[in-house]
């Protein structure tokens, strides 16, 4: 990234010190990690063979001092899942194509109960915006869980399935979109536009944002109407997760991508953000799909090995 401007607020540098967890079951395979600060989360996926129909889906928790829970196992895969504040939602996909819709009683200790079928034929993501609200991303599918109705909801824009993103913003809904960011207060019923100049937003930790524009991952700050372009990450790739921290000199901040070219640059990369504005990377030897880290913070991540080793870093 380029370096900071004169007047700005510095970027601090998070120091990272990557610990080994437990061994997660042999040939689980996740779908959706999701990190907290101090290094613990949620793995959500599956394992068995590869076909849907011998499928047996798994929702793991790791816990900060690197222990490990099975806390959900049936059939089917476990497709997406989220974690807030306590609350859990996941999503499991059975043969047909149909999915299902979990919710936690108790996310550190499992007792996960079915709320009843999507009526959806795709969902790729689940986000979380209330203990009693979860969204549903999917190929023409937007749709919401609360009080125990599923209530199918529609977005203005062109979609792309595969590269589309939820956000949360404090009490408000966040769609990203190649054509710029939708958000909704209002339950869906209403979304305003913000234009981020053309690009694609990928990644958005409030105020903070990741977006692909013309080929270059930019980094950027909300600024009420407009976007503030702080500069470019030079490593190449798709951003997928980011995360910062308020600092007393500034803000913290870490970056995962995709890379572009997975056998040139095998494993996914971790920006964190220096002192002078730039950033230093580090690449994680994991399977080049970012379905194996999450980050939370300006230095919680979860990520797990192709061994099936778990990978934490973070504080209390």
């Amino acid at each position: 990234m380029t370096s900071s401007e004169p007047g700005r607020p510095e970027l601090g540098r998070p120091e990272r010190a990557w610990r080994l967890g437990a061994q997660a079951p042999a040939g689980f395979v996740p779908e959706r990690i999701v990190a907290q600060p101090d290094g613990s989360g949620l793995m959500f996926g599956w394992r068995g063979g590869p076909g849907p129909v011998d499928r047996v889906g798994v929702i793991l928790r790791v816990y900060a001092d690197g222990g490990l829970r099975t806390v959900w196992e049936g059939p089917g895969w476990v497709r997406a899942g989220d974690l807030l504040d306590g609350a859990g939602f996941a999503v499991v996909g059975h043969p047909g194509p149909r999915f299902t819709l979990l919710r936690a009683v108790s996310v550190d200790v499992g007792g996960w109960v079915e709320l009843g079928e999507i009526p959806a034929q795709s969902v790729t993501s689940a986000l979380i915006m209330g203990p009693d609200e979860v969204w549903l991303l999917g190929a023409d599918t937007l749709i919401r869980w609360k009080a125990g109705e599923f209530e199918a909801k529609s977005a203005p824009g062109r979609r792309d399935s595969t590269r589309d993103r939820l956000f949360r913003v404090g009490d408000q809904l966040v769609l990203g979109t190649p054509e710029g960011l939708f958000l909704s207060r209002d339950d869906g019923q209403r979304w305003g536009h913000r234009n981020v100049d053309g690009a694609h937003v990928r990644a958005l930790a409030f105020p903070y944002l990741a977006a692909v524009q013309d080929g270059r991952v930019r980094l950027g700050r909300l600024e009420g109407a407009f976007v503030e372009w702080l500069g470019d990450v030079t490593d190449p790739g798709d951003p997928l997760s980011m995360g910062w921290t308020a600092r007393p000199l500034g803000a913290a901040m870490q970056l995962a991508l995709v890379p572009d070219d997975p056998a040139a640059h095998p494993g996914l990369a971790i920006a964190a953000s220096h002192p002078d504005g730039g950033f230093v990377t580090s690449l994680l030897a994991l399977p080049p799909n970012e379905a194996w880290l999450g980050l939370a913070g300006d230095k919680g991540a979860l990520a797990l090995t192709e061994t099936r080793r778990i990978l934490q870093a973070g504080r209390a």
